[in-house]
């Protein structure tokens, strides 16, 4: 798929014409007429490629660093995005992008789903079986996106002209849910477990997969289950044996990973620069920016199994002690990591090619590149602007961004995914078997595989103690992956957790140019260093929806508040774009818009 789908784009504004229309893009603004395209199986297979656009496949809360976290695992600095401040309108840039990019991308699907249709003789029998089976899976991705995004919105199955376009009126999201699934069927029958040819197209197993998330999205937990079950039973998928090494740039085949668009540096396809440099220390010239949440961190298990305020395992001097190994992969860890290890509260550990230690006092760290230490950038001692938390994600990041390139391929759906939506499916549906706590398990043993601990195992059958857990699995294995923000809104804990909550960071202190010198007298050193406080001195109380409440912290004068953060109940949809709605009189507005 890298070949194919990296140079379609230069093929395509070579031999496209244009049209266009402002509504809807419901004309292909890059389409070929019929008269000169779609003569060969080839010009089918470079239509079909468009579909795997990025921009087709958008993150929730990674807009490449220009407004990053929109849930409780990602801060950046003191800033808000106006889904955590509560200030999104009907002007949401990111809201009206989406939208013209998910009706483009149906559009352009369509017009090749009708060509295919209608083709004679073009394609083979099992060229034309498997071409209708990958448009309608794109079809079923994208509209799934935007019901789940914006509720209600105008649906079409065939080509529209213009003029129908000024005027079509919201579908019941309920109808397209149905649409979607027929879509999804049609992929998952028609497309192959597998390509021989050892491209990376849309698959069977992707289309029952696509079809369990819509599933679970929507609340259909009987389908989710049904959809997760058959991708499960088709046994074409296993867990990567690492965890870590999975999302790492150098990790371009795993069995684990059943839809990813996949990224190069030979065909220009690699993250965006301004990303890289928003993720990596400061150390490594960047600016360590977009960093997880106290929250996040306080959120992963004791290697019992037990919360951190009820596992006699936690020490909150060492908040990566005895923890669920995926933490130590997720966030880069400091401190002591387990018992008789030799390291201390204030100790640091390498990351990427320096030493990674934001405690105040460790004002030079050690660069493994030239066997020698420098400025630690990373400490707020010395730093200003360096992690406001003293935390940093680690997942996927190694020293191969150091050049400020990286080509990890974006992952979209994995293996340990599917397992987590049927066991959640199951449990929401009340029908808890060994299969549930199976599916768990499975993910969970693979975390603790190259651990020096063993997995926990669940054996809990308690509908309410499982879904807990089961959320909390989601939120250790998936962080990062830009998924924790839709769990929020279709568990409805969005205004819950964030409608005047919090972000917070460490104690206030003045940085200093000049290494040597410390501000003794500022509140983390006089409240969190000097006492034998660090890192939090108190472990946070986690409530029922696995919230940690670090308030005890700041009254202590232990962290301070970053940010209040904001979610008024309406923005669990988002606006339909005003531009829209002034072309198109018809289309009603989401309430509170």
């Amino acid at each position: 798929m890298k070949k194919h789908i990296n140079n379609v784009a230069m093929l395509i504004a070579i031999i496209f014409i244009v049209s266009s229309c402002v509504e809807l893009d419901l004309d292909q603004q890059d389409a070929a007429s019929s008269e000169n395209w779609y003569q060969t199986s080839e010009q089918f297979r470079q239509s079909l490629n468009e579909g795997y656009r990025p921009t087709f496949f958008p993150s929730d809360g990674n807009d490449g660093a220009y407004n990053p976290g929109w849930d409780d695992d990602v801060n950046y600095r003191t800033n808000l995005g106006p889904i955590k401040s509560g200030t999104v309108d009907s002007n949401y840039s990111r809201a009206k992008n989406d939208w013209t990019n998910m009706y483009k991308a149906i559009t352009r699907m369509l017009a090749v789903l009708e060509q295919i249709q209608t083709q004679n003789g073009v394609l083979t029998p099992t060229e034309k079986e498997e071409y209708e089976g990958e448009a309608s899976f794109f079809l079923g991705v994208y509209w799934t996106y935007l019901i789940t995004h914006y509720g209600d919105v105008p649906f079409y199955d065939s080509s529209i002209t213009v003029d129908e376009s000024f005027t079509i009126e919201r579908t019941d999201k309920a109808f397209i849910l149905q649409k979607i699934y027929e879509y999804f069927d049609v992929a998952s029958q028609n497309l192959p477990v597998s390509y021989s040819s050892g491209m990376e197209y849309a698959t069977k197993g992707a289309a029952l997969a696509f079809k369990a998330r819509a599933a679970l999205y929507m609340g259909d937990n009987a389908t989710a289950a049904i959809a997760a079950k058959a991708c499960m039973d088709l046994n074409a998928y296993e867990l990567h044996p690492n965890f870590e090494e999975l999302f790492l740039s150098s990790t371009k085949e795993s069995k684990e990973i059943i839809f990813k668009l996949p990224r190069s540096e030979e065909f220009l396809q690699t993250i965006k620069s301004n990303f890289i440099l928003y993720m990596i220390p400061r150390n490594e010239g960047g600016y360590a920016s977009v960093i997880p949440s106290w929250e996040l961190l306080a959120s992963f298990e004791c290697v019992d199994g037990l919360p951190i305020d009820e596992s006699p395992l936690f020490d909150s001097h060492n908040p990566f002690k005895n923890r669920d190994p995926r933490l130590l992969a997720t966030i880069v860890p400091f401190g002591s990591l387990k018992d008789g290890d030799g390291l201390s509260p204030d100790s640091g550990s390498r990351h990427m090619a320096r030493e990674y230690n934001p405690h105040p006092e460790h004002t030079r760290v050690f660069n493994y590149l030239t066997g020698s230490e420098e400025t630690n950038k990373d400490t707020k001692s010395n730093q200003n602007f360096c992690s406001f938390n003293g935390l940093l994600f680690k997942k996927g990041i190694d020293s191969d961004w150091a050049d400020k390139i990286a080509a990890n391929d974006l992952i979209l759906m994995r293996y340990a995914d599917v397992l987590l939506m049927y066991a959640e499916a199951k449990i929401e549906l009340n029908e808890i078997d060994a299969s549930v706590l199976n599916a768990i398990n499975e993910v969970r043993d693979r975390a603790y595989a190259n651990s020096d601990f063993e997995n926990p195992t669940v054996v809990a059958t308690d509908q309410a103690k499982l879904r807990y857990i089961v959320r909390n699995e989601r939120r250790s294995e998936l962080a990062g992956e830009w998924l924790r923000y839709m769990d929020l809104i279709r568990w409805r804990l969005a205004d819950v957790i964030m409608d005047g909550g919090h972000t917070y960071g460490l104690a206030p202190i003045a940085a200093n140019a000049d290494p040597d010198v410390i501000q003794e007298n500022s509140d983390l050193m006089v409240n969190v260093v000097n006492p034998g406080n660090w890192f939090w001195g108190v472990t946070p109380q986690i409530d029922e929806n696995g919230v940690a409440d670090f308030m005890p912290l700041v009254d202590a004068g232990l962290a301070q508040i970053l940010t209040t953060t904001s979610f008024p109940s309406h923005q669990y949809l988002w606006p339909i774009p005003d531009d829209e709605r002034r072309l198109n009189p018809n289309l009603t507005q989401n309430e509170g818009y």
